[in-house]
């Protein structure tokens, strides 16, 4: 917008003043003449103070850092007043599909003559996935807030926003199916992250400094790091069901996102254990079958990566548990993540079980997550109960308010 606008108290300014000079002109007089001069002065002043409010003001953008789904993201801005008067409130407004109402409006305070100013605006970020921001739209005006002057400024940039994640300290994980001997039969530890003092070696590129062993480090006269026994199991499977039809409602806080966190927190906590993970899921903006197996501290940001940017398909969650099966090794953790609870499932949840694979399945179904409604609260209404209770594998059944602290510790 190239000139300046009346506000609401401009467009009433607008019409007083245009009054006053219709009376000055049927009345001729020295009061009419000075009310008539007095309304056009301020509206004329006010007009240009908003015409100019924005010259000589440039925006630039600096880098800034990724985000989370749920947390608060900070977009700075380098705002400069070249001009050698003081400028007057400014309003930053710029379209970001990850804020709450995928606007972003920041104040900015008055600048001084010549001053050069770093903006951090604070966004509350509610969606994952990569986001491009385009153009900034700067908003000005004059001081009594009369007439309005918008200015849209080209900024491109990027922004990644990764899947909520909650920082867990200890997640209850069973012990290792395999354990080694030694040659009286006793049953020998392995060295892994756990909580029992294994002993010491030699430091290893990779290894974090926190496990430095310091006396050790001395007497010996190198890098020593202390390990510990392992106490979790050697792979860890995450299915997870990404069939459209059963997402709720909701586009933000919906069950298919809550899965996605239950998902990225599970894999950053298993990234600090000596263990492998495969994580399958189907993708629903290619159709295809995503599959990962490695190293857990190896794949993580891969595997962070995709859950950012996935998208729901419909490809059957069933297809998933039949590869499982097919490729899952014995004594696998399997962590079944499903947007419903149905018989077939649970029959192939069970056919892991006689694999010597250990499940535990996680179900959110829809009608556990309701739309968000403004003005009324979240209720989920009891449902039938689940049919197959008299098998060995059974859901752990989780609505919008079962934090991830429940679900991953029981």
């Amino acid at each position: 917008m190239i000139v300046a606008l009346p506000t609401a108290r401009g467009w009433l300014l607008t019409l007083l003043a245009a009054g006053a000079v219709a009376v000055a002109l049927v009345n001729v007089g020295l009061a009419s003449a000075m009310a008539a001069t007095a309304f056009c002065s301020i509206w004329l002043a006010s007009l240009l103070m908003a015409q100019f409010s924005l010259w000589g003001i440039r925006v630039e953008r600096l880098p800034n850092t990724v985000g989370y789904s749920g947390s608060e993201l900070v977009l700075p801005l380098r705002v400069e007043n070249r001009m050698i008067f003081y400028r007057q409130p400014l309003v930053l407004i710029e379209k970001c599909k990850f804020a709450p109402d995928g606007v972003l409006r920041w104040a900015l305070e008055p600048l001084r003559p010549r001053e050069v100013r770093t903006v951090e605006r604070v966004c509350p970020v509610v969606r994952r996935g990569a986001f491009e921001l385009s153009t900034l739209l700067v908003v000005g005006g004059d001081p009594a807030g009369l007439f309005r002057r918008r200015r849209k400024i080209r900024l491109p940039g990027e922004v990644t926003i990764y899947p909520r994640i909650v920082a867990l300290d200890s997640i209850h994980l069973p012990k290792r199916g395999s354990r080694t001997s030694s040659f009286d039969g006793r049953p020998l530890g392995q060295s892994g992250l756990g909580q029992e003092f294994f002993g010491l070696r030699p430091y290893r590129p990779g290894d974090e400094i926190r496990f430095i062993h310091w006396k050790g480090t001395a007497a010996k006269g190198e890098l020593m790091i202390r390990e510990f026994e392992a106490n979790t199991v050697d792979q860890v499977v995450i299915l997870l069901d990404t069939r459209a039809s059963l997402i709720g409602n909701d586009p933000v806080e919906n069950n298919f996102e809550y899965l996605i966190s239950v998902a990225a927190t599970l894999s950053a906590y298993l990234r600090e254990m000596y263990c492998r993970l495969m994580f399958r899921a189907a993708d629903g903006r290619s159709g295809e079958l995503l599959r990962l197996s490695a190293d857990a501290a190896g794949i993580y940001r891969r595997l962070l990566h995709i859950l950012t940017l996935l998208e729901p398909g419909d490809q059957p969650f069933e297809d998933l548990l039949r590869a499982t099966i097919e490729e899952a090794p014995r004594g696998t953790l399997i962590y079944a993540l499903t947007l419903d609870i149905s018989e077939e499932t649970a029959e192939l949840l069970e056919t892991l079980l006689d694999l010597d694979c250990q499940v535990r399945w996680i179900a959110a179904p829809k009608k556990n997550f309701p739309h968000v409604q403004p003005d009324e609260p979240r209720i989920v209404y009891a449902g039938r109960p689940y049919p197959g209770a008299e098998r060995a594998v059974k859901p752990f059944e989780v609505c919008f308010n079962t934090t991830l602290e429940e679900v991953l510790r029981r």
